[in-house]
């Protein structure tokens, strides 16, 4: 039984490789977007055509890509074993990695909430929405202002234990 536990950490490979499979077309509709926005440009340029909404449209693909892939690698990082990856995406708990994300989300609120700007028919609605993402951005920054606290103070109590999960892994 002790083995078939240890060994169901490999089913993370079903959400990493589906993570992968979305980081493939959330950037594959990130590139679409981006080839309609030159042609609109090269083509359609005295036209008031939203190429610069289209053109958030395509960064905010690309974020999503950024995000999906980062969870990914951690993960694999958490989960199967170490990777040659910048320290930045490297996490030693799901806590972590829930910062990690919480982190990512807030670029992708913001592009959305350009977007929103770009498109608003109303200032009020405008201006409920920003507040809106806002208020989700600072939840998001005081879960990761205090998951860093809480892990700095677990570092503080117990410094030898300062390992990535990976190397634990390794050892073990």
């Amino acid at each position: 039984m002790k083995w078939l536990v240890e060994k169901s950490r490999y089913l993370s490979y079903i959400a990493i490789t589906g993570m992968l499979f979305g980081v493939l077309a959330a950037l594959y509709v990130g590139v679409e977007k981006t080839v309609k926005v030159i042609q609109i440009a090269f083509l359609h340029y005295e036209s008031s055509s939203p190429t610069l909404y289209v053109l958030f449209d395509a960064l905010d693909s690309f974020l999503v890509a950024i995000a999906l892939l980062v969870i990914a690698v951690s993960l694999y990082e958490l989960f199967i074993s170490g990777l040659e990856v910048p320290d930045w995406m490297l996490v030693k708990s799901l806590d972590e990695l829930k910062a990690k994300f919480g982190s990512v989300l807030i670029p992708i609120m913001a592009v959305k909430f350009v977007q929103k700007l770009l498109q608003s028919e109303s200032a009020l609605e405008t201006l409920y929405y920003g507040i809106a993402i806002a208020l989700v951005a600072f939840a998001l920054t005081a879960f990761n202002y205090v998951a860093d606290k809480e892990k700095d103070a677990e570092i503080e109590r117990h410094p030898e234990e300062e390992e990535t999960r990976a190397e634990d892994l390794k050892k073990g």
